[in-house]
């Protein structure tokens, strides 16, 4: 039993992470002993759950900054008790309040004010709504926008942001075995957040990278392909094939 915000976008979470295993890819494993998790952007935990499903012994630092969607996070993690520790809040290069866009019937892509993109978005969660099977035409099509209409009606939350290096102090972690962080723009903000001398806890990193020509994006995959490299981690990227065209890549780096 999985408490969503609604079931379309859990069942595609579900398979996206359960099935397809979508951020176990480009040599990420989790094999180690008591694996430790930094789920950056965990939503409604779909992510911990798998990570403990495969890895009873795994220990999850859930960040999630959206009242609503913490909610969800809690009831489906209540079950794992210590293993995984919880935080409402985001992760980013400052600590300070800030005002996040959510999206009530598409909560993954809910994302800093400063990162929204509504129409790029909508654009996106329609042509994979067609790809899914809606058919088109003029009366079908403007069902669609109006559900659209809907789904990505904006709410806005004031939510606390803070650094990852901060929180690794306070909690004493001594290794990142996965660094998981799917924040809709805002990837290199949390990046920026690691201080030197807590890059060598990091063994292996899966994070989804938007680079889009013409937005403050533009160029962000070669460049943190290039930064990550020199920090001596080996770097895959990839698209899916529905995809294609988009600004959305994932980057999987693994140190040694």
């Amino acid at each position: 039993m999985i408490a969503g915000l609604n079931r379309d976008e859990t069942s595609q979470l579900y398979q996206e992470i359960f099935i397809h295993r979508s951020y176990l890819s480009g040599g990420i494993r989790l094999d180690t002993a008591d694996p430790v998790i930094f789920d950056v952007g965990a939503n409604i935990g779909m992510f911990s759950l798998f990570a403990a499903s495969i890895c009873p012994d795994t220990t999850v630092y859930a960040f999630e900054p959206m009242p609503p969607i913490f909610e969800k996070l809690r009831l489906n993690v209540a079950g794992l008790g210590a293993h995984v520790k919880l935080f409402e809040y985001g992760l980013s290069d400052t600590e300070r309040r800030l005002p996040f866009t959510f999206y009530p019937g598409f909560s993954t892509m809910s994302v800093q004010r400063s990162y929204a993109d509504t129409a790029a978005d909508r654009a996106l969660v329609r042509r994979s709504m067609v790809q899914a099977g809606a058919a088109t035409g003029d009366g079908l099509d403007a069902f669609l926008d109006e559900m659209l209409d809907f789904r990505l009606r904006e709410v806005t939350h004031e939510c606390v942001v803070r650094r990852m290096s901060d929180v690794i102090d306070e909690q004493g972690v001594e290794r990142i075995d996965l660094l998981k962080i799917d924040v809709q723009r805002a990837e290199a903000d949390v990046l920026r957040g690691l201080e030197e001398r807590h890059w060598e806890l990091v063994r292996q990193i899966a994070v989804e990278v938007h680079d889009e020509p013409g937005t403050r994006t533009e160029g962000r995959l070669d460049t943190m392909v290039g930064r990550l490299r020199r920090r001596g981690f080996r770097v895959v990227t990839e698209q899916a094939q529905e995809l294609a065209g988009t600004d959305r890549h994932m980057l999987f780096a693994v140190r040694g």
